[in-house]
Formats: structure tokens, C-alpha cells, sequence
């Protein structure tokens, strides 16, 4: 389940994590407070960030990295810690401070989203540094990892067709959490978003910003607005890009999320029929009819995939779901149509 789509550039997401992280949220906005009574968290808000040349494959060599290091339990913060990952761009000039960015998820890498698609974003180092984070057990920050549950929980929500009673799903996916939770230790009990909202104020901190400038999309925007209602006075300039409402049942954001992919389907094959290469013809009722037929039939009978698996209509339905958040990946998305609809080549899809 997701937020609705975002005007942001090819979001990247996991279905299992958002499914799972979204499961886990359940509580709406915490009270306001400026800054939370309690414990002595000094020593986390006197840190400042070291930053140095990022580690790995093609990660750019103007993108730096550091950490913070947060308590694992704000409630008893003399406890374990755990370090979170950032990644920045610097400003090209004189700074105005820093801007955080959140792509969404649950479960996204900031760092890698960062690393792979900085360039959306930097018309914003005229000014600020573009910062941005792996939250609490995700990526390089201390990442719960599920172990052999991997493989339960993704055919308990869709890829083992012979699944198809609700009780028998829920039972897979509890018995998944408890293995997760055995393979992930204490971090996996402290990875809420009103942790995450925490972490990005200790981060505010240790960057030198006495307020927080940040941008957020999809399930960024539900973190931001959890880190208003909690530091209210602490809130810089905040867009929040795709809102991933905090008052609605799940089930209404589900059918808000299919609205919004509906549209931008319908959206996409009007420009697509304007374009002789287009796929489906020249007629947008006859295309919107040909999806649908299409899909069908690869439920009925899938196609053989580069990956090994048969490659279904639900698989072509999540495909054209990723491209439909951005304009820019409509051209990719034609192309990868037609090769599936000229060769039967699942490759681009």
C-alpha cells in the first residue's frame, strides 16, 4: 500500500517494507510538545556531524557521509544507542543551512536514494545543503533484516498465489514478524515513525540548524508532519509532497492511493495515443480497454520472464504503477509496453 503518487522524480519504494511499515504505524499524531520533558538527552543534541567521502559502488565523489548517534530507546536514553546514516551535497555557495530530505517508504534509503537521483536536486545547493538519512533500521542505519522470514512474508502478500484466505495470510505474516524480530534484535521495537520524527530533530541539532528546512514525499510527508506536531517550534520551511494522510482508516488511504493511480493511468494513455509509437493505437477509450484486457491475460497466462519467474498481469499492474508517479518515465513506460505487446520481452517492464 502506498501514499499517493508524487510530482518527485522515479521514487524508488519496497512493497514488503511499505506494506509491513504501514501495518506497524497505527497511532496518529503524538501531543506537541517543543522539545520532551524526561531524561537528559544533552549528549545527543551536543554532537556535531563528521563528515567524510562516502563508501561503496558509485556513489558520487562530492557526496559526503556521516552519522549521528541516537539513543535506542529515547525513554532511557543512559542505554543502547545506534548510529544513523546521513549523506549530503553540499551548497555551491554561502549556506543558509541545511535542508533534510525524506523519499518515502516506509523502509526507503535515503543515502541511496540520494546517491542514485541527486541530481533532481541540486538546484538546491544554491543555498542550503541537501542532506538526507537511512531512518532507524533501514540501510546503514542498524537494518533490521528478517532472515529466512524474507521469503514467508513476500508469498503471504502476493507472491504465492495458492494464499488466498485473509486468516491464513495474517497467520504467515505473525509468524514472519516473530522470525523478524529474532534475526533483528531490540532495533526492530524502536523504528516507529514517532522515533524517526525524534532522530531528525537530534539530527537538526548536530547539522548546527536551529530550525528544520525539510522535504518529504509520500511517507516523508506523514514523518514531517509527526516532527511538527512534536517540535512545532523547531519547523523551518517544510514541503510535504504526495501526503500520506494521518487521519483516515487504511483502507480509505488504499482506495485514495487507487484513485490517484487511476488518474494518472488514464492521464498517461491520453499522451500516449498522441504518439504514433504508441502501443495501444490512437483511440484512448480502445487503449484503456487494451490494459485492461492485457492484464487479464497474462493473470491467465503468464509469460516467461528474464528473472526466471512467469511474468503476470499483477506484475505488469505494480510495473506501470512505479512509472505512473512521473511524467519523466513515460517514455520508458511506452517503450517497455511495446516490447512486451511486439516480442513478448518483459525485459524493460
Amino acid at each position: 500500500m502506498q501514499a499517493k503518487p508524487s510530482t518527485r522524480p522515479s521514487v524508488r519504494r519496497c512493497a514488503v517494507s511499505g506494506a509491513l511499515g504501514l501495518s506497524l504505524l497505527g497511532a496518529g499524531l503524538p501531543a506537541a510538545t517543543a522539545r520532551d520533558s524526561g531524561p537528559d538527552l544533552s549528549r545527543f543534541y551536543d554532537q556535531k556531524v563528521t563528515w567524510s567521502a562516502c563508501e561503496g559502488m558509485e556513489m558520487p565523489k562530492d557526496l559526503q557521509c556521516g552519522k549521528v548517534t541516537v539513543p535506542l530507546d529515547y525513554g532511557r536514553p543512559k542505554g543502547e544507542t545506534l548510529d544513523v546514516a546521513l549523506a549530503r551535497f553540499r551548497a555551491t555557495g554561502e549556506s543558509r543551512g541545511s535542508v533534510l530530505l525524506n523519499f518515502g517508504g516506509p523502509g526507503g534509503s535515503g543515502v541511496s536514494e540520494l546517491s542514485f537521483g541527486g541530481k533532481d536536486f541540486m538546484h538546491l545547493t544554491n543555498g542550503y545543503d541537501v542532506v538526507t538519512f537511512d531512518p532507524r533500521g533501514v540501510g546503514r542505519s542498524s537494518p533490521v533484516t528478517c532472515g529466512p522470514a524474507t521469503m514467508k512474508i513476500i508469498e503471504a502478500t502476493g507472491g504465492d498465489d495458492s494464499v488466498t484466505d485473509p486468516e491464513d495470510v495474517l497467520g504467515r505474516l505473525r509468524d514472519a514478524a516473530a522470525e523478524c524480530a529474532k534475526y533483528s534484535g531490540p532495533v526492530l521495537h524502536h523504528m516507529g515513525t514517532v522515533d524517526a520524527a525524534r532522530d531528525m530533530d537530534v539530527m537538526r541539532s548536530a547539522l548546527g540548524d536551529r530550525r528544520l528546512n525539510y522535504l518529504g514525499f509520500s511517507y516523508g510527508t506523514r514523518l514531517g508532519a509527526v516532527y511538527a506536531a512534536r517540535f512545532p517550534d523547531k519547523v523551518g520551511r517544510m514541503v510535504l509532497d504526495g501526503v500520506d494522510t494521518l487521519t483516515e482508516p487504511l483502507a480509505e488511504q488504499g482506495l485514495a492511493g487507487a484513485r490517484g493511480q487511476q488518474t494518472a493511468l488514464e492521464n498517461f494513455l491520453d499522451w500516449c495515443v498522441e504518439d504514433i509509437a504508441c502501443p495501444f493505437g490512437q483511440d484512448a477509450r480502445a487503449a484503456r480497454e487494451q490494459v485492461e484486457r492485457l492484464v487479464a491475460s497474462l493473470d491467465a497466462d503468464p509469460v516467461p520472464s528474464a528473472f526466471g519467474e512467469p511474468f503476470s498481469g499483477q506484475d505488469l499492474v505494480g510495473a506501470i504503477g512505479q512509472a505512473l508517479y512521473s511524467q519523466e518515465l513515460w517514455p520508458s513506460l511506452q517503450r517497455a509496453l511495446a516490447q512486451l505487446l511486439d516480442d513478448g520481452d518483459t525485459r524493460g517492464l
